[in-house]
């Protein structure tokens, strides 16, 4: 589910995923070794200084471009406010206002990619993600394809992140609009819009299958990394805290609440609209559409989980409204909406439909692009290897 990205350096756009490539999946091996990307900021006499640098990258103006806008520079692919369904917000979807621990772990990951092997070639994108314990305090969860993607996914290439940031909490209410063909500003975003502050991702982790691959159907779309914050001694999760995480947990239905920042509606099942603006209700009544501006946590807790078909029981299907840039938010089981606290058993990947299998429909995209249900990728024992590397390692 990842969101729009930006243009390339040559000019040309870089736009949704096109393409699914059914190629056939690398031999499983559970105890490969995670794919490490090259260190976001490296460590050394200049890792201070080159972490402000990352982080100061991020001005208002950058983060309204690509958390919210689609390749032509229109806000969330309309050009308007969100908006909720007629009949108000509902379990598909809504704006998390209860406060509690997961408005301070969960946040927003703004991400800048380069082509390896075109280092001119670069785009950005949004995703979510959030805060879990660790050995060190300082690991973010979030899904493989927030950190790296490939021609598996419709790409010309590899793309790898070689900066970004994470916001806990983040909150966009104020953040001034991008403005197409303005001229770009240095301001950087304050405690009303990042009220924990920005963290540099200084390393990042996707699992081995995923490296592979990069191939949403087949599974174990998760990453992590290690963030920190320039001229703050303490770790993230000393300042924000931390959401449990569980490895393994398997199975099939559960009560899981899904978190994250959705932007895309271009993309998004629920808003029933074409790019030039036609109707694509999809069978969506029109008191059920919706419209999202990356600027808000949303949550969704629509029921049950059911498995999916290509991840089997490590796969956590469920009906939700969650769009583009939500792809890496938290699934939680045993929440609790009084405290903001759970056990995150994964990161949202893709999409599919009410019944698991991800089918094409031939009137749009496949259904892993757009569907009506969204699909958690859990943690399984890769999972905990891209884990125990980041929880070992030096922010």
């Amino acid at each position: 589910m990842i969101t729009r990205r930006g243009r390339t350096a040559g000019g040309a756009l870089v736009g949704t995923v096109a393409a699914l490539a059914l190629a056939a999946a690398p031999a499983h091996a559970d105890d490969a070794t995670p794919y490490a990307l090259p260190p976001l900021v490296a460590a050394g006499a200049a890792h201070d200084q080159n972490l402000a640098a990352e982080v100061a990258y991020w001005t208002t103006d950058r983060i309204a471009r690509v958390g919210f806008n689609d390749d032509s520079g229109n806000e969330n692919g309309q050009g308007a406010d969100a908006y909720a369904p007629t009949g108000g917000w509902d379990a598909l979807s809504a704006p998390w206002s209860s406060g509690g621990l997961i408005s301070r772990t969960a946040g927003k990951l703004l991400v800048h990619f380069h082509n390896t092997s075109n280092a001119s070639d670069t785009l950005s994108t949004s995703c979510s993600a959030n805060v879990v314990t660790s050995a060190n305090q300082s690991v973010i969860t979030a899904a493989g394809h927030c950190f790296r993607v490939d021609s598996n996914v419709g790409l010309t290439g590899t793309y790898e992140a070689d900066n970004a940031v994470f916001i806990p909490g983040f909150n966009g209410a104020s953040l001034a609009r991008y403005v197409p063909g303005g001229t770009p500003g240095t301001a950087l975003p304050g405690p009303d819009v990042a009220p924990y502050g920005v963290w540099g991702v200084t390393q990042a982790w996707v699992t081995y299958d995923w490296h592979v691959h990069s191939n949403w159907t087949l599974g174990s779309d998760v990453g992590m990394a290690v963030v920190a914050k320039p001229g703050e001694s303490r770790p993230i999760g000393q300042v924000v805290g931390a959401q449990n995480i569980a490895f393994g947990v398997s199975g099939n239905p559960k009560q899981l609440y899904q978190f994250g920042y959705p932007t895309d509606n271009v993309r998004n099942w629920y808003w029933g609209k074409n790019n030039d603006g036609t109707n694509a209700s999809y069978g969506v009544p029109a008191s059920q559409r919706r419209g999202y501006d990356g600027r808000t946590m949303m949550y969704a807790h629509s029921g049950t989980s059911i498995d999916d078909a290509q991840l089997g029981n490590m796969g956590h299907d469920m009906a939700s409204a969650m769009s583009p840039g939500s792809s890496g938010g938290p699934w939680l089981t045993g929440f609790d909406p009084a405290t903001g606290t759970g056990t995150q058993i994964g990161v949202t990947s893709r999409f599919t439909n009410p019944t698991g299998d991800a089918p094409w429909y031939p009137w749009v995209a496949p259904s892993w692009q757009v569907g009506p249900w969204s699909v958690g990728q859990g943690f399984g024992v890769q999972s905990q290897a891209v884990y125990d590397l980041a929880q070992a390692a030096t922010p």
